[in-house]
């Protein structure tokens, strides 16, 4: 590991040191910046400590306060270990300190792939569908945290949020092609709406990059935005994870998602879920990242026309079949 204390703001550096000084570490631990925050880069940031052979994972937030954001993650991390801790092969960082001012927290350092990780660097397409049966372990044991209740989804937010995309007039998809799908969008959410579904204490952030495949271990991490919400947008998040991946048309279902990924997510979770709010709530998360994908960004960012690319067959092949 390296530290470059030269580009280091000096509240990191103090930060690392009080840490080192609760474990009673004696000098300046290495370490190095492994995550800054896209929208929040000067503030928001995770870095690699090591106190000797003890290697941990600093989170930091500048405007975070004694009860603030981290301060309440880290409450809720204390909860969750315990919770975790009840199930076989599945888990998360296990919390380690809260700076009494509440602008950092500290957890164990977990050195292994993140499912996206995984899912990008096999052809197996075996391996592939491993990855989604493990994720789907680890978010049914996350669902069970707390008790679980019945409540009305409602999806118009969907058709709101679209709605802001294309008044922005900054797609790089055709006008007309969005609005004809979110025509479609539009009646199958009236005819979903308040459809009572599983409502649940949820990760809500359940993306690939948030969960980590161990040898035997399957990890989450990054509960900023855990609270109560209904189950079936933790689903949506990370289903819709491979939509990186060029997929045949046959193997992708009426929701535009890879039928064997989906299949295996729900070998491992159990829940009770309306398949129903489930498909329209992926087909309106298809639509809103294709829609929010801009003219400057699809010239600028690869991964946008990657994305870009990939999402068009997959609803044509949603919103023709709904």
């Amino acid at each position: 590991m390296t530290s470059a204390p030269a580009v280091i703001d000096s509240r990191v550096n103090a930060m690392i040191r009080e840490f080192a000084a609760h474990r009673g570490f004696a000098g300046m631990p290495e370490h190095r910046l492994i995550y800054r925050s896209y929208d929040f880069p000067a503030t928001r940031q995770v870095w690699q400590v090591a106190l000797g052979p003890e290697v941990f994972a600093l989170k930091l937030d500048h405007d975070a306060g004694p009860e603030g954001r981290l301060a309440k993650e880290y409450a809720e991390l204390q909860n969750l270990s315990a919770h975790f801790a009840k199930y076989d092969k599945l888990g998360i960082a296990t919390p380690v300190y809260l700076s009494p001012g509440g602008t950092f927290c500290v957890t164990e350092f977990l050195d292994h792939r993140t499912a996206g990780e995984r899912l990008q660097a096999v052809d197996n397409a075996q391996t592939r569908r491993q990855v989604f049966r493990r994720a789907g372990l680890w978010l049914h044991a996350m669902h069970e945290y707390k008790p679980q209740k019945r409540k009305e989804w409602w999806g118009n937010w969907m058709l709101k949020e679209l709605d802001e995309v294309v008044e922005r007039d900054e797609m790089q998809a055709p006008a007309s092609e969005v609005a004809h799908m979110r025509a479609i969008l539009h009646e199958q959410v009236r005819k979903v709406n308040r459809t009572k579904d599983t409502h649940a204490t949820s990760h809500g952030d359940f993306h690939s990059e948030n969960i980590m495949l161990g040898p035997g271990m399957t990890y989450g991490f990054d509960f900023t935005e855990a609270r109560a919400k209904m189950a079936v947008y933790d689903v949506v998040d990370f289903l819709k994870c491979d939509i990186y991946r060029d997929t045949p048309a046959p193997e992708v279902d009426h929701a535009g998602i890879t039928k064997a990924h989906r299949e295996m997510f729900f070998k491992g979770y159990k829940h009770k879920l309306n398949r129903d709010v489930l498909d329209v709530s992926l087909r309106g998360r298809l639509l809103i990242d294709w829609a929010s994908i801009t003219r400057q960004n699809h010239v600028k960012l690869r991964v946008d026309r990657i994305l870009y690319r990939n999402l068009k067959p997959r609803l044509d092949i949603a919103f023709a079949k709904a």
